[in-house]
Order: structure tokens, then C-alpha cells, then sequence
């Protein structure tokens, strides 16, 4: 992912999420997306595999994905990899 730097120079939200989502996905491994939808029915139906689809691609365009599908994903995986997650904010 390319971070870039935001108004305020830091970065965004989004951005922060999705740092949050990969360290949780090479603490779960290659099979997070099964791994997520063992854990949570969610994702196993075709809107959460949507979801899943839409973090994946956001990984490497951040232009891409929706902040709150993100955030429902990475809070999900972080409680499969066993981490606490922490307020968004």
C-alpha cells in the first residue's frame, strides 16, 4: 500500500485501517478469507464476500474500498488473529 500523507499530516483513517488490516491478515495467513468466514456467517454469504473482495482490492489501490466495509473487515480479523482491536478514531 501506498501511504499517502493527509491534510494534516498524517495518515487517513482508511489508511490507518488498512495498516491495521494487513498486519492482521500475516498474522492469520493466506486462508484470512476462509479464517473470516469460519469465525463470523457474515462472511459467508455473497455480501460479505464482497466485503472481503472490496479490502483485498483496497490493500493495493486505497482509492478503493469503503471506510466502513474496512473497518468491519479488519475488526473481524483482528479478533481472529488475537488482537485487541482499538478505537478507530
Amino acid at each position: 500500500m501506498q501511504a499517502r500523507v493527509s491534510e494534516y499530516g498524517g495518515l487517513s483513517i482508511k489508511e490507518r485501517l488498512l495498516v491495521r488490516f494487513i498486519k492482521s491478515r500475516n498474522i492469520v495467513g493466506k486462508n484470512w478469507r476462509g479464517a473470516l468466514a469460519e469465525s463470523d456467517p457474515f462472511f459467508n454469504t455473497k455480501l460479505g464476500g464482497d466485503y472481503l473482495t472490496s479490502v483485498a482490492q483496497a490493500v493495493s489501490d486505497s482509492s478503493r474500498g469503503n471506510v466502513d466495509r474496512i473497518e468491519r473487515v479488519t475488526i473481524a480479523l483482528e479478533k481472529v488473529a488475537g488482537i485487541t482491536p482499538v478505537p478507530i478514531v
